[in-house]
């Protein structure tokens, strides 16, 4: 079968036809029934209270055991394989089958109070550990136990087995590498981005538990990871930087070298979680199974969807023109499952388990569609029209929704079916007792093993010095989303003459599906006009600083922003042909920015990307297509224009970039630098006509032109401090005076440094926040949002946001750029026409800064516009917690806070679809504090909103709850007013930790 020939919701329907529905999805059908052939299968028992998300990467309740059924039928034995151990107070999670079909490892949690042994120790330790049930040569129910690690301090989930017996993949949060070198030279357990759980990265250990190795370095959760039939790993990664929140499937090589997305970065959905491969010997080979869900409030369930993962790079991007342009993912079942939040009419799916033995069956775990109708659980079945928009209307008020008689708040209740797509028939397998759920079925079945895949061969001499390098063979390739293309560039940025930034020519590769490309012959050609044409000259290069666990204060320290902390490491050039070739520090999060000659990103980096050490990672260009050869080889690598320095062109070796051949002259050019220096090493100016591109210097200090230079501090390592590098801007003395001197009018534009309410100083609020939006009345307007009433707000001055909104860096699409850098980029015209640019009197504020300044403060909003980029700088207010009490914080805290605050303060918050300058896109800041009901999680999150533990009312967790309006735009009043229960609850415990 040519998977390729046509499209693949018709080669998916044409497979599953004819379609049924899903009339055994209740549950009632007992009948004693094998499913089309007998296969024992493990599941796991959960408590129906645990808080299943994809956000929460380990989470815990009370009841859990690893389950055994001899047959896939209800009437099948079915054994508790685990009770001894967890003595109905411990829990587990995540089995999988090794590849003879007679061992399952898994993960499990029980309380170290526990007396349960193994081998003579006591078995249980408090924490996710993992753990593997060996049916070698006792059968099913007569196996014997062994746990693999046993650490009391981190939590060990998610297992599956290596091939070729070299033990396992796992995901951790023990951080094994990055702990010990997190950001600034600091040790550390890093938090996810919503500073709530510790983050999960992949590990692997030998098959006793040893040499444990972090293979992934992300900021938040990886999770699910599996062995593909090639050896690669594939698994979830949280791709959470500002408003990009999503999981997409990702793969590497089983050392970690070579990771990227496999699919789903762009894609119709939030969150595909546990992806496996579909048989590879079936008419689905090269297809994926996989659940898809938003990421919060649906216990962990969403659609089933079959995704062609070897043909579609993305939902309608075929890898190469030889693919239908239509296809990537598909629902599978006949009745459409919802992939969102809020009522799914036919259920929810997860933990989806495809069989390898040509069947094509699929065993999963399933939820019908359950609501309460006056405390009383009925159908969704049984729900009228009405009903149905009730429950699924978002602009309906908290008050309405809670007033209602009916309730989207049953327990998740999964049971075990066996989907088969071919003829739509759902068997069910085995219900849970109530109170519980089943999830994660897998069969205990032989699978054909996977090729033992060999580690990348690395450059060892890089790799003791800690080092990758990374090799963009031309940013001008670009996806069809052109986020490094045409669309990026404005009029401001070219130079007298050239009508476009990046000259086009006809594609002449039969298998891409671009019609038109980069004509990098024109743009690297000296005697061309396209040569001088680009704005683009640099690559940036950026660390992450993680959330450090237990920090107190931290969100105010962040901002007011979706971005968490960053670190500049660096610059390189980019060459003519749009090539870069640089070193950079292995098993980091990294994100790379290609920017302008005044230091502005054309676009935000939204996603982390990590190399291993002595890697070296080549791509083909700047957010290409992940398939398909490179537009920069071939004819037009080797081509070397005539006006190239006679050395430069002799020096090119066939297949070799300009940066390729430019950095093997001279390896000093690999390595980042502090500031933005280029020199044209191409052109051939003593040929006639030909001019080289003018050099590039701008510095912190030592430019040619002292006047060029900072007065204020100069950012040391890389890391920019709103009140330290940049409020000093404002305040400095200029030849018009200071900015401060005619911007200190609260009812205008306030850069004066004092402190506001929040506990910032006033000119950052000022930029980052804008006002409310008025009608023609000059009334506030107002809109439901997620049920609460919501004031619109004007766009701010500077645009804290990333590629959900609109992919332009934050620099170019912030107002305060247009009217300090007198450019006209992409603010769009309603900031400028609420911003106008000054005139008249005022003085000319685009000659107010000098070229390190400007960079200083494109610098500062490309970043995120943090307010304090260290969060060890002893200014920021940020502390590692010391006295406050997680079991009283339990005890008295969070009750108050799920029931007062988690409805609104949930994952996933924002407004989908946004566009640039559009009210809705800025009207308030996101949502950070991110509540689950996981203890650990809300623990740590609202920490950060306390720096004060002697003064209760001083910190954010109950100043903002206790103001009214709140939320802060809203339009009700105080959640938490001074003196009520439950403020009081919080204050007490605040107080509790004051130790002056």
């Amino acid at each position: 079968m040519k998977t390729h020939e046509t499209p693949m919701s018709l080669r998916v329907l044409a497979l599953i036809l004819p379609l049924l529905g899903l009339a055994a999805c209740s549950g009632s059908d007992g009948d004693d029934v094998t499913v089309e052939g007998d296969v024992a299968i493990a599941y796991v028992m959960r408590s129906s209270s645990v808080r299943m998300d994809p956000t929460n990467g380990s989470p815990f309740a009370p009841g859990g055991d690893l389950m055994l059924r001899e047959r896939s039928s209800p009437s099948a034995r079915e054994i508790n394989l685990t009770r001894r151990f967890t003595q109905g107070v411990g829990d587990a999670s995540d089995p999988e089958v090794s590849y003879d079909g007679k061992k399952i490892v898994f993960s499990m949690r029980c309380p170290a109070s526990n007396t349960a042994t193994i081998n003579g120790q006591p078995a249980c330790t408090g924490r996710w550990n993992i753990w593997e049930y060996d049916m070698t040569s006792g059968g099913l129910t007569g196996g014997t136990f062994r746990r693999i690690t046993d650490s009391t301090e981190h939590d060990d989930v998610d297992p599956y087995y290596l091939p070729a017996g070299r033990g396992f993949v796992f995901a951790s949060n023990r951080q094994a590498k990055s702990s010990q070198d997190q950001a600034l030279g600091r040790r550390y357990f890093a938090l996810d981005e919503y500073e709530r759980e510790r983050v999960l990265n992949i590990h692997t250990m030998d098959a006793n538990g040893g040499n444990i190795q972090q293979i992934s370095f992300n900021q938040s959760h990886d999770r699910n990871p599996v062995v593909r039939p090639n050896g690669d790993i594939m698994y979830s990664r949280w791709e959470h930087m500002a408003d990009r929140n999503r999981f997409a499937i990702f793969r590497s090589k089983p050392d970690g070298t070579d990771t990227f997305v496999l699919y789903g970065a762009h894609s119709p959905g939030n969150s595909f979680l546990h992806p496996r491969d579909m048989d590879p010997s079936g008419p689905y080979a090269g297809f994926l199974a996989s659940s898809l869900m938003p990421l919060q409030r649906t216990d962990e369930g969403g659609a089933l969807m079959f995704v062609d993962a070897a043909n579609y790079s993305e939902q309608n991007t075929p890898a190469n023109s030889t693919v239908p342009t239509q296809g990537g993912q598909v629902q599978v079942t006949a009745q459409e499952l919802n992939m969102d939040r809020g009522l799914s009419l036919h259920g929810r799916v997860t933990t989806p388990y495809p069989l390898w033995d040509g069947t094509n069956r699929v065993l999963l775990a399933y939820r019908p569609c359950e609501v309460t109708r006056a405390g009383r659980t009925v159908s969704c079945a049984t729900l009228t029209t009405a009903e149905i928009q009730r429950l699924s209307d978002r602009q309906r008020t908290m008050e309405a929704v809670a007033e209602d008689e009916l309730q989207d708040n049953v327990p998740p209740n999964y049971a075990i079916y066996m989907f088969n797509p071919a003829n739509q028939t759902w068997r069910h397998v085995a219900t849970p007792p109530a109170g519980y759920m089943y999830t994660d079925p897998i069969a205990l079945q032989a699978r054909r093993e996977p090729q033992a895949s060999d580690p990348t061969n690395v450059d060892t001499a890089l790799a003791e010095r800690g080092m990758a390098l990374i090799e963009v063979r031309s940013i001008y390739n670009t996806d069809r989303l052109g986020r490094m293309a045409e669309m990026m560039i404005v009029p401001d940025d070219l130079p007298p003459g050239c009508a476009r930034g990046i000259a086009m020519t006809a594609n002449t590769d039969p298998t891409s599906t671009a019609t038109q490309v980069a004509d990098l012959l024109a743009i690297k050609d000296p005697a061309n006009p396209a040569y001088h044409c680009t704005p683009v000259r640099f690559v940036r290069a950026t660390r992450a600083i993680p959330p450090p666990s237990s920090s107190m204060g931290l969100r105010q320290a962040i901002g007011e922003t979706d971005f968490e902390q960053q670190q500049i490491l660096g610059y390189a050039p980019i060459e003519p042909d749009g090539s870069f070739k640089l070193e950079i520090p292995a098993d980091i999060p990294l994100a790379l920015a290609v920017v302008d000659a005044e230091g502005r990103a054309f676009q935000t980096h939204a996603n982390w990307i990590q190399v291993r050490p002595g890697e070296r990672r080549t791509c083909n260009g700047c957010h290409s297509p992940r398939r398909g050869a490179s537009l920069n080889s071939g004819l037009v690598v080797d081509t070397q224009p005539a006006a190239l320095l006679p050395a430069m062109a002799a020096a090119h070796e066939s297949g070799q970039t300009m940066a390729s051949t430019r950095t093997r002259l001279d390896p000093a050019a690999l390595r980042l630098v502090t500031d933005m220096l280029y020199t044209d090493v191409w052109a051939d100016t003593s040929r006639p006509g030909v001019t080289a591109r003018a050099p590039i210097i701008v510095r912190y200090t030592g430019n040619p032109d002292p006047a060029n230079d900072l007065a204020t501090p100069a950012p040391v390592n890389g890391v920019i401090n709103y009140p330290e590098h940049i409020q000093p801007l404002w305040e400095r003395t200029r030849a018009a005076g200071s900015c401060v001197s005619c911007h200190s009018d609260p009812t205008r534009l306030d850069l004066r440094g004092t402190i506001g309410g929040t506990g910032r100083m006033t000119s950052y609020e000022e930029l980052l926040v804008g006002d409310p939006l008025l009608d023609s009345a000059g009334q506030p307007v107002t809109r439901i949002r997620d049920g609460v009433p919501m004031l619109e707000r004007q766009p701010p001055r500077v645009q804290s946001s990333s590629s959900a909104a609109n992919t332009a860096g934050i620099a170019r699409k912030s107002r305060l750029t247009e009217i300090l850098f007198g450019h006209t980029l992409l603010a769009g015209s309603g900031p400028r026409a609420i911003y106008p640019t000054p005139s008249g009197s005022a003085p000319n504020h685009a000659t107010m800064l000098n070229a390190a300044e400007k960079r200083l403060l494109a610098e500062w909003m490309d970043l995120g516009a943090q307010y304090y980029n260290d969060p060890f700088n002893g200014a920021s207010g940020v502390r590692t917690v010391q006295t406050l009490s997680e079991a009283a914080f339990e005890a008295t805290v969070q009750p108050v806070l799920q029931a007062q605050c988690a409805s609104c303060h949930q994952a996933g918050a924002g407004i989908p679809g946004a566009s640039l300058g559009d009210a809705l896109a800025v009207s308030f800041s996101g949502n950070r504090y991110v509540l689950t009901g996981v203890t650990e999680g809300d623990f740590n999150v609202t920490l950060t909103l306390i720096n004060d533990t002697c003064n209760p009312a001083n910190n954010l967790l109950l100043s903002r709850p206790s103001t009214a309006p709140h939320p802060a735009g809203g339009t009700g009043g105080a959640v938490l007013p001074v003196g009520s229960p439950g403020y009081t609850a919080i204050a007490n415990w605040i107080r509790s930790g004051c130790n002056p």
